[in-house]
């Protein structure tokens, strides 16, 4: 069964990923050396998912089995803030939160984030750049708005979460970025050290200052809707490729999180998603797939794909794995799973360290 991302569905800033193509070159085996760098110790290593609030708008409609295997969540989907900075929570939130904190059980002590959306473009236009124009200057007014990072604060407060996280996506223009980071550093001198602040970036396009990189405590690497040239999604070398362009930028390692997708895009790039879960019996093993109703090849990333993208992250100093987005995996009893995937390796990690 294909599904559409879920962003559209929230009304996120809606972003023609297909109109960027990965590195060239075929998917074979990972060529690309990690830098040299000091790992980050695999029991701090993070293990973050995105929790789409969808599925927690009715109890016990998400598959809990992986909670006990991540260490953080960033619930998305239920937040938006709008051009005058004020901060719009879903009809459902609190039903949705209670859901979630209900889905965690025994693994309560895991950090819970907030991801609040920014405005929309509200022109009507083919013309990818004309919209992110239009966003970029309904994101200005927003981050210059009197109150914003007060109103932030508040509902961080009030639900008890352990920060926030924006998708922004994306920002070209410099001013824009400019004024993100300014509004980054004047949120962090508002939640103090109290509260974490992330966001989502892409390797081509995270242009945050100085100043904005020391605020930020997470940076959510999205290696993903990006192709090699024979049509592989997401390659390995694709994500070596994303984590030295951050590095090279001067982003801080330990704050990064690798992310993979765990859902599949077609070949040829239509703007089409497929849960992971619908397929995982229906892979070959270079991750590829038949959507026999399109007529289209989708390409995955398979389980060993994946662990070799945690070896990638952890050799490379990074400070942890970010998965888009939870609900897509299989569950936790199918050796396939995703998720155990990436514990498996770092469990694996852990057990030579202990050896050491």
């Amino acid at each position: 069964m294909k599904i559409m991302r879920i962003i559209a569905a929230v009304s996120c800033v809606l972003i023609a990923l297909s109109f960027f193509s990965g590195c060239s070159g075929k998917e074979a085996e990972p060529t690309s050396e990690p830098a040299e760098a000091v790992p980050v110790k695999a029991e701090n290593f993070r293990i973050t998912a995105y929790v789409v609030a969808d599925g927690l708008r009715e109890k016990g409609k998400l598959d809990v089995s992986h909670f006990s295997q991540i260490t953080d969540v960033i619930l998305f989907g239920c937040a938006t803030f709008d051009e005058e900075g004020q901060i719009t929570l879903d009809d459902e939130f609190k039903t949705v939160y209670a859901n979630l904190k209900d889905a965690m059980g025994n693994s309560q002590d895991k950090k819970v984030y907030l991801n609040i959306l920014g405005p929309s473009a509200q022109i009507d236009s083919d013309d990818w750049n004309l919209r992110m124009a239009d966003v970029g200057e309904r994101h200005n007014k927003a981050f210059k708005s009197k109150g914003f990072e007060e109103n932030i604060k508040a509902v961080l407060d009030r639900y008890g979460f352990d920060g926030v996280f924006f998708d922004y996506e994306y920002p070209i223009e410099n001013k824009n970025w400019k004024s993100f980071s300014k509004f980054i550093v004047s949120l962090d001198s508002v939640l103090g050290d109290g509260y974490e602040i992330g966001a989502a970036v892409a390797g081509w396009d995270a242009k945050f200052s100085d100043e904005a990189k020391d605020a930020l405590d997470r940076i959510e690497l999205m290696s993903y809707d990006l192709w090699e040239e024979d049509g592989t999604h997401a390659s390995y070398n694709i994500a070596a490729g994303d984590i030295n362009k951050l590095v090279e930028a001067g982003y801080d390692k330990a704050k990064i999180d690798l992310g993979v997708p765990f859902y599949a895009r077609p070949t040829t790039q239509e703007a089409i998603w497929y849960n992971y879960s619908d397929y995982v019996d229906k892979i070959d093993e270079k991750g590829f797939a038949k959507d026999a109703e399109n007529n289209l090849t989708v390409s995955f990333n398979t389980y060993d794909l994946i662990a070799q993208k945690t070896r990638l992250a952890i050799d490379s100093g990074l400070g942890g794995m970010m998965v888009w987005h939870y609900a897509c995996d299989a569950p936790a009893d199918n050796e396939k799973s995703l998720f155990n995937a990436i514990y498996n390796t770092v469990e694996a990690q852990k057990e030579a360290e202990t050896m050491q």
